[in-house]
């Protein structure tokens, strides 16, 4: 029963705010920037992966188990624009409570020239912003699992600033050999202080599914995520132009029409990963709506593809990735994680449940 209200909640939630997130209608932003290497090597909305990479928790709590008790991973991400971004994250299993992870996500922007509606020089400015979180998450059953992650947020822009929360709802079917089934709610919150008294803005909501299969004869895994579900229709509008549209040269009345291939491709990303020897892995991602929405029409070149690769030495595991949003160039992003605890006894639950795992041959 928990479940079944805690499911018809969160389809509440994202039912009243279907028809209202519109492009750059929403605040805290950079929650939808992708912080993993391998996230973003693999088109940046990968949330169908669970193979014990605690990397790829920020976008799904519900895969947090126990194969990633103490587990730390690093990430930096070189941006557009001088702006750099970094994540650090850590999960622990306790005996009593179960899956934990927490982490802090960082936005730095860089110094701006502040100026007046003349033009005049008045300094500079900064921008900054900051996300706590706290993930839970269990298992139900043999192959299902389900997860919230609680986030509390700051930010600050000049001499503006704003407090808010938010949570992230999670539930996985995992098959170790075959299948990968998630669905996820993201940014289910509020502002608890806008950055102008009164003046409450949304969070940028998001319903995401995802699937992703691997081959039975050969070390690759194909995914599929289908992005802002809460939204059937993610094409951009100027809301200054008004309804219906006229041409200014021949005077003929434009009727706005849905291209219904366009608008379902937008919501797709596509992705692949290749396995060597189980060290090297080798990836690339698709994202149609970032190309559609990024690309210069007369030059497209590749925006919208990514690739990246990882390498396994000794206790580290080593990422990196290259995601194209525009023609001006890419983006680079450097992931490191590691466990601590490879010579720390391990809690009875982990212990406990590794031996299970071996049993029925999937560790």
């Amino acid at each position: 029963m928990r479940i079944q209200r805690l499911l018809i909640l969160v389809l509440i939630f994202v039912a009243n705010a279907a028809f209202g997130q519109l492009g750059g209608s929403s605040t805290y932003s950079f929650l939808d920037m992708t912080t993993s290497a391998r996230n973003a090597a693999m088109g940046g909305d990968q949330i169908a992966v669970k193979d014990g990479d605690l990397d790829m928790l920020y976008m799904n709590p519900s895969i947090l188990d126990s194969s990633m008790h103490m587990q730390l991973v690093t990430d930096f991400t070189n941006f557009y624009g001088g702006i750099n971004y970094g994540y650090i994250g850590y999960a622990h299993t306790f005996n009593k409570i179960g899956n934990m992870g927490f982490g802090v996500m960082y936005a730095n922007y860089g110094q701006f020239t502040r100026a007046d509606v003349n033009g005049t020089t008045q300094g500079n400015f900064s921008a900054n912003e900051t996300l706590l979180h706290a993930t839970y998450a269990r298992g139900f059953g043999k192959y299902f699992s389900a997860g919230a992650q609680f986030k509390l947020i700051y930010s600050q822009l000049a001499e503006f600033n704003s407090f808010g929360m938010a949570f992230d709802l999670g539930a996985t079917f995992h098959h170790p050999k075959n299948w990968t089934v998630s669905l996820v709610a993201r940014n289910l919150g509020t502002q608890l202080k806008p950055y102008v008294a009164g003046q409450y803005e949304p969070l940028p909501l998001s319903l995401d599914l995802g699937v992703s299969h691997k081959l039975k004869y050969l070390p690759l895994r194909l995914s599929l995520t289908i992005v802002d579900l809460q939204k059937p229709d993610l094409t951009y509008r100027d809301p200054t132009n008004s309804e219906p549209e006229v041409d200014p040269l021949t005077g003929e009345v434009n009727e706005y029409k849905v291209n219904i291939g366009d608008a379902i491709m937008r919501h797709l990303v596509f992705s692949t990963e290749l396995t060597i020897a189980r060290r090297i892995f080798i990836r690339a991602g698709y994202n149609y709506g970032r190309r559609q929405e990024f690309k210069v029409a007369s030059k497209p070149a590749t925006v919208g593809f990514s690739w990246g690769i990882g390498i396994k030495v000794n206790r580290f595991t080593i990422s990196y990735s290259r995601a194209t949003y525009h023609l001006a160039g890419g983006t680079n992003q450097i992931s490191i994680s590691t466990n601590l605890g490879k010579h720390i006894p391990m809690p009875k639950r982990v212990k406990k449940e590794k031996k299970v795992k071996e049993a029925k041959g999937d560790a």
